[in-house]
């Protein structure tokens, strides 16, 4: 190469064919990856399609209307000879004959193919290559003039068909946008300059070119613009170039038309005021080629590893979606591998204790607290064997039986009854129990379950049948408790009866009571004996009766309070089971038999649906278009950190030509990338020197921060 900018487009060559190898792959699918691109934007007549012809030496549609109806792509490559290529989208590469082929033609051709006989545009890709001694390196895109009245046969739509094709380019961080607009035109009345600034507002990547300059109404304004040395000029941060194409009608070579632009420009008043920089398209050739190299040299190293970063996230998203489970043995593990999980993983967390901070108190701790309420509650009913009305209420009931037993007997009909009427109020108090107790439960097993998938498809599809076999359950075993506690009070109801010696215990310190009273001559004093402060209050509640009534009333309360006891530490024991303990493993009895008696439910749920399909099919052929782009901007397999920072596993992959040696340089390089300690690099290193080759084999490890890759490892023992 004889000059700097040759030198240049060498070393940048490379970069662009892989760049632009990248770009027909990804270019019509929505990957969100950032190429450099020359994007060339103006409105219908504009001068734009001249212009390009200026640009690659290429003949290209033009005249009045939309022409340019899809993206048109301009690879232009220097080369010592002249070929021109059509870019197809599956990679083939036609040689263009422009000897035997109009090129002109061919494109108009290739348009229709694309976008139909109608006057709409779509944003398929028509590529070309361009290899001439007289080009720069460098690839531009044409797009389709902006419209902002349809006219004849177009679109009514056809303003915002053509600026959302605009968008589309030139919302890329890494464009170049050119903005053409001719010399006898207003430009604050330019469109192109409005979609630009919105894209672009402070100007650092918009070139403005101005065409047509030999129809120019005042050159002076034109200087100004071209030297933007006044504040009321439009400021572009790249600045402007004038340049004078050939136009439409005018029937001389692109060569031409590129000599008579130097003549136009050298005997032109402007070239006095303004400097070559900003004129001719050759001006325009060399600033674009210097920026657009600068921002593939710039964009290159991101744009790998934006690539790299989202086919981590493409691999993770597929990994997340579900198997495909074609057959019924399948699908039928998969749904036993889920209601374990949901057993485990979920379930059972929500009958942790509160120590782990996840709730301010557990199930446990609230059951207790209800339990506690009840036991109050039974306390406050025993209190009214304390009051005179009750008394009365006794006396009453056992002067209607007097003669008709032998007297000292206490009616045991009477007994029986107010006994009976107790366990009414008791049983009243242990429904409220009962449903308070399983309606926390239910609450708590309900509780953000769907946060606890982790965005599990299937998983997330099984979950209401889940929580419905497991609140089945729970409604089933409450009303097993429920009955078995109604059996108790149907127990207690047929006779008054105990083993327990603290109802004889409590009736002899009655009767230590009252003879310690009369001793005393009526002073009340408690017997050491006695120490329950319930038993002293019943004590002297009934002291002044007579002995039938202390009596009847003593055997009341003594009889009551053993029977509350064991039926509330019976409750207790009850629900605990029912709504802690066996939960688990009765929801989970129940899942497992769910599929032998329904056979068809399994199939019917985790058959894959259309969205997962679809959805599966989408990223798979997301993950090998990027597969395809990375290999081409020359990445190897590689695992991306969650930070986005990037480790090369390739060369850790175990083959047959391995060596000690080499293997010892690759972890050690693996190591380095990974912030691992040189301390330990040296010990491994030293460890898999003194290793016999026999002794290795390939397997796959996981990193400690996760990454895995292959390694070589020890399979026979050694000294050391």
């Amino acid at each position: 190469m004889d000059t700097f900018s040759d030198a240049y487009d060498e070393k940048i060559r490379p970069l662009m064919d892989k760049i632009d190898q990248a770009r027909a792959i990804l270019s019509s699918s929505n990957d969100g990856i950032i190429f450099p691109n020359v994007v060339v934007v103006g409105d219908q007549s504009s001068g734009k399609s001249t212009l390009l012809e200026a640009l690659s030496l290429v003949e290209l549609p033009k005249g009045s209307g939309i022409v340019t109806r899809c993206p048109l792509v301009l690879r232009l490559r220097k080369a010592n000879e002249r070929r021109v290529y059509h870019l197809h989208s599956d990679h083939r590469k036609t040689q263009l004959d422009e000897a035997k082929l109009n090129i002109l033609h061919y494109i108009e051709e290739e348009t229709k193919k694309l976008a139909g006989n109608n006057k709409n545009v779509v944003h398929d890709l028509i590529e070309l290559q361009v290899e001439d001694p007289n080009v720069r390196d460098l690839t531009v895109v044409d797009l389709p003039g902006i419209a902002r009245n349809p006219i004849a046969d177009q679109p009514k739509d056809i303003h915002k068909q053509t600026t959302t094709l605009i968008h589309q380019f030139i919302r890329q961080e890494g464009s170049v946008i050119l903005c053409v607009f001719p010399a006898n035109v207003d430009i604050a009345t330019v469109e192109s300059f409005t979609l630009a600034r919105e894209f672009d507002p402070e100007g650092s990547r918009t070139i403005g070119v101005i065409t047509k300059s030999d129809l120019a109404s005042d050159n002076t304004v034109l200087a100004q613009q071209l030297l933007m040395e006044k504040p009321d000029v439009f400021q572009l941060k790249l600045g402007f170039i004038a340049v004078r194409n050939r136009s439409t009608d005018e029937r001389i070579s692109l060569e031409d038309a590129r000599h008579r632009e130097k003549e136009f420009f050298r005997e032109h008043l402007i070239s006095t005021l303004v400097g070559s920089h900003c004129l001719g398209i050759d001006a325009l050739i060399n600033r674009l080629a210097d920026l657009y190299s600068d921002r593939v040299r710039e964009i290159f190293p991101k744009m790998k590893h934006d690539i790299q970063k989202k086919l981590k996230e493409v691999r993770d998203q597929l990994e997340k979606l579900p198997p495909s489970l074609e057959t019924a043995s399948a699908r039928l593990t998969k749904y036993y591998e889920l209601a374990e999980f949901y057993i485990d993983k979920i379930l059972k967390q929500r009958f942790t204790s509160s120590s782990d901070g996840r709730h301010p108190i557990s199930l446990i701790n609230n059951l207790h607290i209800k339990f506690k309420q009840f036991e109050n509650v039974i306390h406050g009913q025993s209190r009214e064997l304390f009051t005179d009305k009750y008394r009365v209420k006794v006396r009453d009931a056992m002067s209607a039986c007097f003669g008709e037993q032998l007297p000292n007997f206490l009616p045991h009909p009477v007994l029986k009854r107010l006994i009976g009427e107790k366990l009414d109020q008791l049983w009243t108090v242990a429904t409220l129990l009962i449903n308070e107790c399983f309606h926390k439960t239910m609450s708590i097993l309900l509780e953000n379950d769907r946060e606890e998938c982790h965005d599990d498809i299937l998983l997330l599809k099984l979950l209401p049948l889940f929580r419905h076999i497991a609140i089945d359950y729970l409604n089933d075993k409450k009303q097993a408790i429920n009955d078995q506690l109604k059996e108790l009070i149907r127990l207690e109801k047929h006779d008054p009866y105990t083993l327990n010696h603290y109802y004889m215990d409590t009736i002899t310190k009655f009767k230590d009571y009252l003879a310690q009273k009369r001793a005393e001559n009526g002073v009340k004093k408690s017997s050491s004996s006695t120490t329950d402060y319930d038993d002293i209050l019943m004590f002297d509640s009934v002291s002044n009766d007579d002995q039938a009534v202390q009596d009847m009333l003593v055997s009341i309360y003594t009889y009551w309070k053993l029977l509350t006891k064991r039926f509330v530490d019976y409750a207790a024991l009850s629900l605990r089971a029912g709504c802690v303990f066996d939960v688990c493993s009765g929801t989970g009895d129940c899942l497992r038999q769910l599929p032998r008696k329904q056979t068809d439910f399994v199939d019917n749920y985790l058959a894959e649906d259309t969205f997962i399909r679809n959805k599966r099919n989408q990223l798979q052929q997301t993950k090998e278009r990027l597969e395809k782009v990375y290999a081409i901007l020359g990445g190897s397999f590689m695992t991306v950190n969650d930070n986005g920072t990037s480790i090369n596993m390739a060369s850790i992959v175990s083959d047959t030509a391995m060596t000690l040696d080499k293997l010892s340089e690759d972890l050690s390089r693996a190591s380095m990338h990974e912030s691992i300690g040189s301390s330990t690099v040296s010990q491994n290193n030293s460890l898999l020197e003194r290793i016999p080759s026999q002794s290795l084999s390939t397997k796959t490890f996981t990193h400690l921060n996760g990454y895995k890759f292959q390694q070589t490892l020890i399979e026979d023992s050694f000294d050391g």
